[in-house]
């Protein structure tokens, strides 16, 4: 084999690794990442959000959150683009165990009733999702 058939080969081959790895890149999440919020009418309601694409918007005036203190006692609030406000408060250590794990590029999600009591607390780590800037 000659020098530019070597050569064309070894080009051959590198583009070809290349086109597998892009093929192999991994999904990403394409929604807005903007807080849910659902409110039912007996007052209670669930909201969601993706930590990590609401910090990185721009001009937004979105939140979402939760805290955990010393005593397992849980607070989690959010804020969507119409300026609708949610919150509860838990002191379940199950629920608590759920904030704990709660990373700057998860996805959480909590449930609440009638009361402001939450009542489901989920965190999802996934690598579809931006990562905070």
């Amino acid at each position: 084999m000659n020098m530019n058939n070597k050569f064309a080969l070894r080009a051959t081959l590198v583009a070809a690794a290349l086109a597998a790895g892009a093929a192999f890149a991994g999904s990403k999440f394409t929604g807005n990442g903007h807080v849910q919020i659902v409110k039912n009418a007996d007052g209670s309601g669930s909201a969601s959000g993706y930590l990590s694409m609401i910090y990185n918007m721009t001009g937004n005036n979105e939140w979402f959150g939760c805290q955990k203190s010393s005593t397992s006692r849980v607070f989690c609030h959010a804020k969507n683009l119409d300026q609708t406000v949610v919150d509860c408060w838990t002191t379940s250590p199950y629920l608590a165990n759920a904030v704990s794990s709660i990373s700057p590029d998860a996805r959480v999600s909590f449930r609440f009733d009638s009361g402001g009591k939450c009542t489901n607390i989920t965190v999802t780590h996934s690598s579809e999702f931006e990562d905070k800037k």
